[in-house]
């Protein structure tokens, strides 16, 4: 038997992480229509498409939480992971992917290699930023992951306290 998630549980995640029907649809890989009578309970919660949702929200920091004795279903964001203040927008050639993150109230400045964005893809190197940006999306919980590996380390950061995210800090590629 599968983990069940509700209807509320999915909008309240979505909201959680600012994400709108549009956007969970594309990263679940699901019809908006199917998204939109799934958080409307047209459709039952134990479909193929519901796990899609659930993967995709868990991707993007959301944590499941099941009800108990006391309280009923709920969510929240994963506690040991960083959240992301400003997402990537290009791919810059030498440095990587920056973007920012949250860790334990500071900012940090994050740049995750060509190289580890092309590993995760199966990229061929000669994609557009736009190809790089979507394979971000899609891996999100890995490199964020790999950020909280990295951040712990000093040797990762250079002179101007920027954190470098390489492939032996992402799980999947190590």
């Amino acid at each position: 038997m599968g983990k069940a998630i509700i209807a509320s549980q999915i909008k309240a995640g979505r909201t959680l992480v600012d994400c709108s029907q549009e956007e969970l649809a594309k990263a679940a890989g699901i019809g908006l229509t199917s998204l939109r009578e799934i958080e409307a309970q047209k459709r039952p919660s134990d479909t193929a498409a519901v796990a899609k949702i659930r993967d995709a929200l868990e991707n993007k920091g959301v944590y499941f939480m099941q009800s108990g004795p006391d309280h009923g279903p709920g969510v929240c964001l994963r506690d040991n992971r960083p959240n992301i203040i400003r997402p990537p927008s290009t791919l810059m050639m030498w440095e990587g992917m920056p973007f920012s993150v949250e860790w334990k109230g500071k900012e940090v400045i994050v740049f995750v290699s060509r190289e580890v964005i092309e590993d995760l893809g199966h990229l061929s190197g000669n994609e557009t930023d736009e190809v790089y940006l979507e394979t971000f999306d899609k891996h999100r919980g890995d490199i964020l992951d790999g950020v909280a590996k990295a951040i712990v380390r000093d040797d990762n950061f250079d002179k101007k306290g920027r954190l470098y995210v390489r492939a032996q800090d992402i799980a999947s590629l190590a």
